[in-house]
């Protein structure tokens, strides 16, 4: 057990230890991996039940550090997706972890053939969340896509129709669904920051600004001062049954109906109609006589068309 002490001294519980990110290190840390013996069917179901009955974490330990190699060896098929190879096998280890969790030996599987479904899960969780900060893989379709595709391309140009109809007939999906994620797949993510060569300068100042500037700004809050100033003017020449019928009819998030309204000062829906009518007549007659009226006041109001 020397070799599994070994391994359990220089790498901590459930972790890649952070010394072997890089270069060397990492290496060491590969052949420590590498060094922790297997276990035979019986060591795995006690070192299990230890862990699953009493908590031992020790056990959980020598179970993940007996199958990293499993998690090497798994995170090496995924080299061709330019992340580093350190931070693959790390995520593939938090599956394992959580593999070890849930092993249930008493179910005839062996760690292993168990394990690997979790560790490929983890790893494909983190390429799709690194791959780029739009999220590609919204769907399980497109999640499976990502992967097969990536398997099925004989190279890193976008698909042609006829290649995406052939490869939609292979994968069981619709022609639109692949080009779409060989097109996201194939544009990686670009800073806006990122320096011109010919221009100089950085891609977002190339992007305009459609923001109001603060003369824009300024000129829309006075014009809203004075439409509020001229209908607050329009309502004074409305006698207060009018001027009470507008605010409640049209000056409000929640308008009151006629038959309310009607019931509200004791008189008919038919004469709250007529009396909203000559309040609007009265209001547009106002508008008309002015030159902010005029200009502020839509035409199909001062019209009488609504």
């Amino acid at each position: 057990m020397e070799k599994t002490s070994l391994i359990m001294t220089e790498a901590p519980p459930f972790a890649l230890p952070m010394a072997y990110g890089q270069g060397d290190q990492f290496q060491t840390f590969l052949q420590l991996i590498y060094q922790a013996p297997l276990l035979t069917a019986e060591e795995e179901t006690q070192l299990a039940l230890r862990y699953r009955e009493a908590g031992d974490i020790t056990a959980a330990h020598t179970l993940v550090t007996s199958h990293m190699r499993l998690v090497v060896k798994t995170a090496r098929e995924y080299k061709g997706y330019g992340l580093p190879m350190a931070d693959v096998i790390q995520e593939g280890i938090l599956g394992l972890m959580q593999a070890v969790k849930r092993y249930h030996p008493e179910r005839g599987a062996r760690l292993a053939t168990y394990a690997l479904w979790w560790i490929r899960a983890a790893i494909h969780e983190f390429i799709l969340n690194t791959w780029s900060m739009v999220k590609i893989g919204t769907t399980q379709l497109k999640r499976r896509l990502f992967f097969k595709l990536r398997q099925n391309k004989s190279n890193l140009s976008p698909l042609s129709l006829e290649e995406a109809n052939e490869l939609a007939e292979k994968l069981g999906a619709d022609t639109q669904t692949i080009l779409e994620m060989d097109g996201r797949m194939s544009g990686k993510d670009d800073s806006l920051n990122r320096q011109m060569l010919d221009q100089g300068g950085e891609i977002l100042n190339l992007i305009p600004d459609h923001r109001p500037n603060q003369e824009m700004r300024y000129l829309a809050l006075e014009k809203n001062r004075l439409l509020v100033r001229l209908v607050a003017q329009g309502l004074q020449k409305l006698d207060p049954r009018e001027r009470y019928i507008i605010e409640n009819r049209l000056m409000t998030d929640a308008p009151k109906t006629l038959e309310t309204l009607g019931e509200e000062m004791s008189v008919t829906r038919e004469r709250i109609r007529q009396l909203e009518k000559r309040a609007l007549e009265k209001l547009r007659t106002f508008f008309q006589s002015t030159p902010e009226g005029r200009e502020m006041i839509p035409a199909s109001i001062l019209s009488g068309q609504v």
